[in-house]
């Protein structure tokens, strides 16, 4: 124990403010930890940020939030919203910098979206349109089933039934949009 003597206020003031840096340290280690991963997804799979890059701009939000850290009230939606920020600013900046694709080499590198557009772009369309002809409900169904690739299960639990009952309401739809479809069809024969 310290006596009046050798006692050192310095010293008492110091031990707390190191306590509270280390824990600070520790907290931000574990809350990069913790978000890392997260925001690099984000601005890869979201903003198809190159990963190197992607990276990169993880990392400066994480230096704004060293800077900003006492002004943020949630992190984790400030966390989101900064790598969003920060991916839509690197293409609006790198946009800039990007030249025109030679044409030539355009068509040796065709878009894989598109390659075979052409022979399922008419289906789509009398899908679309069929789809449309039908009630609201079946439009749903179908939907969730073959546009959004929902389950069976999934469909189940969304619509609070269960999986056989979908199973055969899904089966109903289809068969409704057959009819429909040859309905379509008969008429559109001269």
């Amino acid at each position: 124990m310290a006596d009046a003597e050798t006692f050192d206020p310095t010293i008492v003031e110091m031990r707390p403010v190191v306590a509270a840096c280390a824990i600070d340290e520790l907290d931000f280690a574990r809350m990069y930890e913790d978000n890392l991963s997260l925001l690099v997804a984000i601005a890869m799979r979201k903003f198809q940020v190159p990963e190197p890059d992607a990276e990169g701009l993880a990392h400066e939000v994480f230096f704004s939030y060293l800077k900003r850290k006492n002004e943020i009230r949630d992190l984790h939606p400030w966390l989101i919203g900064a790598i969003c920020h920060a991916s839509r600013y690197f293409w609006r900046q790198n946009g800039r910098r990007t030249e025109q694709l030679d044409h030539s080499r355009a068509v040796l590198r065709p878009d894989p979206a598109s390659a075979g557009i052409l022979d399922s772009l008419p289906a789509q369309l009398a899908a679309g349109e069929i789809l449309e002809l039908l009630p609201p409900r079946y439009q749903e169904i179908l939907r969730l089933r073959y546009y959004e690739g929902y389950s069976i299960q999934e469909i189940a639990d969304y619509l609070g039934v269960t999986a056989k009952y979908t199973q055969k309401l899904v089966s109903k739809c289809l068969r409704r949009a057959e009819q429909v479809y040859n309905a379509a069809s008969a008429r559109k024969k001269p």
